[in-house]
């Protein structure tokens, strides 16, 4: 019966997760081997390990543990309180992230939900759109920024893949014969 409350509470803060993105057209949910949840005067703790799926609006995430924080609202004391905003979500082992044509892997993934920064990690870690391929040990991104940042390691260098170019112009060299000297 303990697991079963557990559930029911990840699934009120799933809502929650949600209602935070732009466009969210379904509720996230997360299904594990096993579940905890921790509340404390600052927040709430969740803890999921084996087996990990999340399954959101537009996004998969599968991994072997993910921890998400929440910050609790200002206004509420109570210890059964309202999940408040995500903080951090940690996903490690095997991570698997897909999302709008896009697929990322790795050994480790960062989410800062205030901040929008998202981190990557990896031996190698590697991301795979239709604009090409990045691998290195760390790929970070920005929300709303636009960029990405690629890093590597000690013998790892970053390597980046993308779609073939096209034939690039003569540029008048090579075009004419050459004169041979006698």
């Amino acid at each position: 019966m303990r697991l079963l409350i557990l559930r029911l509470t990840v699934i009120q803060f799933a809502v929650n997760l949600s209602a935070a993105e732009e466009n969210a057209t379904q509720p996230t949910t997360i299904e594990s081997d096993t579940a905890e949840l921790v509340t404390t005067k600052a927040g709430h703790r969740f803890y999921f390990a084996g087996k990990v799926v999340l399954v959101g609006t537009d996004l998969l995430l599968k991994c072997d543990e993910l921890e998400i924080l929440s910050q609790r609202e200002s206004n509420s004391s109570k210890s059964s309180a309202k999940v408040g905003k995500i903080s951090l979500m940690i996903s490690r082992g095997n991570v698997s992230i897909k999302q709008k044509g896009s697929h990322g892997r790795g050994d480790k993934a960062t989410m800062q939900a205030v901040t929008g920064l998202f981190i990557l990690y990896g031996s190698p870690a590697v991301l795979i759109d239709e604009r090409g391929k990045l691998e290195g040990n760390e790929i970070v991104f920005e929300r709303g920024k636009g960029r990405a940042e690629l890093r590597g390691g000690a013998g790892n260098r970053p390597r980046v893949e993308l779609p073939e170019l096209p034939a690039l112009p003569n540029f008048g060299r090579g075009s004419k014969k050459k004169k041979s000297i006698q």
